[in-house]
């Protein structure tokens, strides 16, 4: 059963996190109001803060701020750590992301559905 308090919706950009000297690429999974999940080249230890930069449709940057909640190995080779991210700073271009989703699909979506 899925407890989480807001709504996740299917997305698929590209991210680049940031945790002090650690850098990695990956792919942004799903959104919600508080949370994303990512599928990453590199792991990061539980609880780690790391700063997100997600590269949105639009050809412009959000810039987010969060801490590692939640890790999942991952199946395939290349991006095999599935990363659960509390976020702690939003900004408005990714507020308004996660609102134009929430209008666009009505439905919330399990990251164990998901097949990217």
């Amino acid at each position: 059963m899925d407890d989480r308090k807001n709504k996740r919706f299917t997305t698929q950009l590209h991210v680049k996190l940031n945790s002090g000297s650690l850098i990695a690429w990956g792919i942004l999974c799903d959104v919600s109001e508080n949370g994303l999940f990512v599928k990453s080249n590199r792991d990061f230890t539980m609880d780690t803060p790391i700063s997100i930069e997600i590269f949105m449709p639009d050809n412009t940057n959000s810039f987010l701020k969060g801490t590692v909640k939640r890790k999942i190995e991952m199946s395939e080779s290349y991006r095999k750590h599935g990363l659960g991210i509390e976020l702690i700073e939003k900004d408005a271009p990714y507020q308004q992301y996660v609102k134009f989703q929430s209008k666009k699909i009505k439905a919330p979506v399990k990251t164990s559905e998901l097949r990217i």
